[in-house]
């Protein structure tokens, strides 16, 4: 597997066995990322922390957390959404370091880990299973009091990840295709008969614009991201025979197909048709997708829809943007940072105790 070419690479180790809280007067006021993380004794929380993995500050949460969702309007606000198929989400207050509020699903749902809030800041959209009916929905909910205003198909089952169109209006919503129940919450009920699609939704109406599908039947949808152009970058997770080889990175844009991006049949090989988070830079058009079980996070050209280059680096799910690149975090506690073009400096840290959860994700604020 090839390294970014000429990287410098710099690590240090910090020990931390519990609850780190910084005073805000030595620190300057930098960058801070927000993600879950569960400890060695199978406590879970969601954490506050720096590029130089300096955590400020962390809540504790009952069930073990999956993605966060940033409020607009209340920057040191925000969601926490139990793993799938959690049935809770926590309204976080970063700022006080409390659980404002604990929101159940409604009966006969659970969520999906994910979800958004709206431009405006009025409303948080989340994707759910409705197990009885096997139907994925969207469910829009009041952004302060979280309760359910409407819901809407997500036109197929097991909606995951979505993001917001440039206009504000539309979401891109990846159906996974995978139909579960919470009494048998790890098993896959329709792998022979799985649809996954990526849908286009009108976040006011509810009205499917479009729907695209993977060439595949059994190329699950589960985590996407979009650029400044509306290209969306799709990474999936393929249900088949391990034997199998399907490329797991697709892009899609406008009327245009699902596109496979262009790598080896030894990428697709390496990354055992497992993929997590994706994340993209748009100042230098290029993607990152996390490949956990492969250990190594890919880079792509937006484009041309092609590899550039891997990095190293094990169990790695989480991925977003810092003001030197990439930043990465995986199940063993690490934090690195990775410009994939610049030949800078790049940081690698670890916190001992710490198994960082599949996302993370920057605050606009800095609280500490």
């Amino acid at each position: 597997m090839t390294q970014l070419a000429r990287r410098r690479f710099c690590q240090s180790v910090l020990g931390l066995a519990g609850l780190s809280i910084l005073p805000s007067c030595s620190l300057q006021r930098e960058q801070q990322f927000v993600s879950a993380y569960s400890n060695t004794d199978g406590q879970h929380f969601v954490a506050v922390f720096n590029q130089s993995g300096e955590v400020f500050s962390e809540v504790e949460i009952p069930l073990r957390g999956h993605d966060i969702a940033i409020s607009h309007k209340e920057p040191f606000r925000v969601i926490a959404f139990s793993r799938r198929p959690g049935a809770y989400l926590y309204d976080i207050d970063l700022n006080k370091g409390v659980i404002k509020q604990t929101i159940k699903a409604n009966d006969g749902r659970h969520f999906f880990g994910h979800g958004v809030f709206s431009p405006d800041g009025q409303y948080l959209f989340t994707t759910e299973n409705d197990y009885h009916n096997q139907q994925g929905k969207v469910v829009v909910r009041d952004a302060q009091s979280l309760a359910v205003i409407k819901e809407f198909n997500s036109g197929g089952v097991g909606p995951h990840q979505l993001a917001w169109l440039n206009d504000g209006k539309t979401l891109v919503i990846a159906n996974g295709g995978i139909a579960t129940h919470p009494d048998t919450p790890r098993e896959k009920l329709n792998v022979l008969t799985m649809a996954p699609n990526l849908t286009y939704l009108q976040s006011e109406s509810g009205t499917i614009l479009q729907q695209f599908y993977p060439p595949h039947h059994q190329l699950s949808i589960r985590h996407l991201a979009v650029d400044r152009r509306n290209k969306v970058i799709i990474a999936m997770q393929y249900q088949g025979p391990k034997s199998d080889l399907h490329p797991l990175v697709y892009s899609q844009q406008g009327d245009g197909p699902m596109v496979a991006c262009t790598a080896s049949d030894l990428l697709w090989q390496q990354m055992h048709q497992y993929t997590a988070s994706v994340c993209i830079d748009d100042a230098v058009n290029v993607a990152a997708v996390s490949c956990p079980r492969s250990g190594f996070v890919s880079f792509w050209d937006l484009r041309t829809d092609r590899l550039i280059d891997t990095f190293q680096i094990r169990d790695c799910a989480g991925v977003t943007l810092s003001k030197d690149g990439f930043l990465l975090s995986n199940g063993k506690g690490e934090i690195a940072c990775i410009d994939p073009f610049l030949e800078t400096a790049s940081s690698k840290m670890q916190l001992t105790g710490y198994k960082w959860d599949n996302h993370m994700q920057s605050l606009k604020e800095s609280l500490f």
